[in-house]
């Protein structure tokens, strides 16, 4: 089950290949009810965990996010973490190289999962 949300002022962009083992958020994420944005990419985690590939990305561009997001977030790499004996698994933390919250959110999640892969690599823009 392929995921595919456009983004909007207020939620990201959401994309999901599962045959490629790649997950892509970009954006902002500031949505009214985070659980029912992201109903559909956390059930099609549920399901990518029965069977993952051989290698899993979870790619994260975020330009703000919420402290509701940072739960979702932050529960969606634990699902994923739970697969890591299963698959290469890395997440991949993208910010603005002049955004230092950014940067250190990014730094937070890293320390909160030091068991897995995890880059955070600054970029001129999204």
């Amino acid at each position: 089950m392929s995921v595919n949300i456009e983004a909007s002022v207020k939620t990201p962009s959401i994309h999901m290949d599962e045959s490629a083992g790649h997950i892509s958020i970009k954006g902002i994420s500031i949505p009214e009810d985070p659980h029912e944005f992201y109903h559909p990419l956390i059930k099609a985690i549920e399901d990518y965990r029965v069977s993952p590939a051989a290698k899993t990305a979870l790619d994260l561009h975020l330009e703000y996010f919420n402290t509701s997001s940072t739960l979702i977030i932050r529960n969606l790499i634990k699902d994923l973490r739970m697969i890591k004996e299963k698959t290469d698994l890395v997440v991949n933390w993208f910010f603005e190289s002049d955004d230092e919250d950014m940067k250190e959110a990014g730094e937070e999640f890293k320390l909160l999962f030091s068991d897995i892969q995890f880059n955070i690599t600054p970029v001129d823009t999204f």
